[in-house]
């Protein structure tokens, strides 16, 4: 076998024993950006390696999903991280805030051989220089403890009580709600049932949480990454709206390198760039639209109810200014 496709047998092997529950042909084909055929070919050469896959299916799938996993680990010596490899995951722990992720690697990284002496201090040395290492811009931090319990309560499907501050409301009240899931932007974000409305909770106005002990119905009909994909930002509750934009200027070359949202299409028009989405959370993409990067080379083309809403909050702007 040529090194070439030994190494990318290798890495597809690796692909799956990272994965604890199998992978599907489609998930094989899209973490590899190869086609059925040759994904099929690459689990045919494991075999040949003694690496041999099997099928495995999970009481969730539809009877005709197949899974595929190693029936046997890789060798260690295959395992070993490449002292560029550990370099970028030290380099990464260094922009992670404490928490589980960040222990997680810590223990990984202290099961690898450390890198050499001159290596370490190169690597000293960019962490310190380079700004990209670190997180910029403001953000706030979930309680570890709180965080521990959000987990827990999403992956068994329990009830959470918690104690939330509305913005604006001078105290906190409890509410009985279905964790779905966790978003993070600029603050991070408990999303969470209340009968049949979803609603997201920011974790900074969480004083408290409990465990019920009470586990409830999965939501079968819905779906997390659609759901947050809906949306430009993360507030949902507006109506999905057909947007069209029109950048000019040296914002649309800048514009055409930019993904605002899944649903996106360009489109180069004379003397500019017209950018179509399908979204809702049209408030965060006011904010966008505000940014000096577009700031007075980007038009709202319709819908007129955005551009009505743009206004109103430009007038808002100019009130607290005044």
């Amino acid at each position: 076998m040529a090194y070439t496709k030994l190494r990318d047998v290798l890495e597809l092997a690796l692909e799956m024993q990272v994965s604890s529950l199998g992978l599907t042909i489609e998930q094989l084909m899209q973490r590899t950006g190869r086609s059925r055929k040759t994904v099929e070919r690459m689990l045919q050469g494991l075999a040949e390696l003694g690496l041999e896959a099997e099928p495995s299916r999970l009481e969730s799938d539809h009877h005709l999903t197949k899974r595929w996993r190693l029936k046997a680990d890789l060798p260690n010596a295959l395992l070993i991280l490449q002292s560029n490899e550990r370099a970028a995951l030290e380099r990464h722990l260094q922009t992670l805030a404490e928490g589980q992720a960040a222990h997680a690697l810590a223990k990984l990284l202290a099961n690898q051989k450390p890198l050499s002496s001159h290596l370490a201090l190169d690597e000293e040395e960019l962490i310190n220089r380079t700004a990209h290492i670190g997180r910029t811009g403001p953000r706030t931090q979930a309680k570890e403890t709180h965080m521990a319990i959000f987990e827990r309560a999403i992956q068994g499907f329990e009830k959470l009580e918690i104690r939330y501050r509305s913005l604006g409301r001078p105290r906190a009240s409890w509410r009985t709600v279905e964790p779905l899931g966790l978003l993070f932007g600029r603050f991070g974000y408990l999303v969470a049932a209340r009968g049949d409305i979803r609603a997201t909770y920011r974790l900074d106005l969480i004083e408290d949480v409990k465990p019920t002990g009470t586990i409830f119905e999965a939501h079968t009909d819905w779906n997390m990454k659609d759901w947050a994909a809906d949306s430009f930002g993360i507030y949902h509750g507006d109506d999905i709206l057909n947007i069209r934009l029109r950048f000019t200027g040296e914002a649309a070359k800048r514009a055409e390198k930019v993904r605002f949202h899944r649903s996106q299409k360009t489109r180069r028009v004379r003397g500019g760039l017209i950018v179509e989405l399908h979204c809702q959370g049209h408030r965060e993409l006011i904010h966008e639209l505000c940014h000096p990067d577009w700031l007075g080379q980007v038009k709202i083309e319709s819908p007129d109810s955005l551009r009505h809403e743009f206004d109103d909050y430009l007038e808002t702007l100019r009130s607290v200014t005044t």
